[in-house]
């Protein structure tokens, strides 16, 4: 048996002008601002906990990312994963171009009593970090939406 997978009632274009990214997420997610300090937002398809959600935030480093970056980067990346609490890496992957440094996992890890899954991935080039995060509240809520998940973690734009 298959499992069900979310539907879409619509689809919406988030342009962040600020950070000069866009994401196509579902139109029917509510938007939660990060706190002060960070620049992006958490979308969430529940009205009363955002902890199935797809997160985008961007930052502008002092520095033009190169090539020679990589390995501080990768070992920066790792240590991140690391840091969470019971964490389990199923899968890593980059992708180095001369343009684009883009590191990215998929993984659980314990949060509040339960066992979350996630997929992160993190672009630079020039200045810009963009960090993307889909977390399912769990393995099965994650199953749930991934594929709303991957559409959106596949079709962000760079403005």
């Amino acid at each position: 048996m298959t499992q069900e997978r979310a539907r879409y009632t619509g689809m919406h274009k988030h342009i962040d002008k600020e950070g000069g990214y866009a994401l196509w997420l579902p139109s029917d997610w509510r938007k939660i601002p990060m706190g002060e300090g960070h620049h992006g937002a958490i979308f969430t398809p529940h009205r009363d906990r955002y902890d199935t959600s797809f997160a985008a935030e961007k930052h502008i480093l002092p520095f033009k990312v190169s090539e020679q970056d990589v390995e501080i980067l990768r070992e920066g990346f790792q240590a991140g994963l690391e840091s969470l609490p019971e964490v389990e890496i199923e899968s890593q992957k980059e992708t180095i171009t001369k343009t684009f440094k883009i590191l990215e996992a998929r993984l659980t890890f314990a949060e509040d009593g339960m066992r979350r899954k996630r997929w992160v991935r993190t672009a630079y080039w020039g200045e810009g970090q963009l960090t993307l995060i889909a977390q399912g509240a769990n393995e099965e809520e994650f199953a749930y939406y991934e594929g709303m998940f991957y559409n959106t973690m596949m079709t962000v734009e760079i403005l």
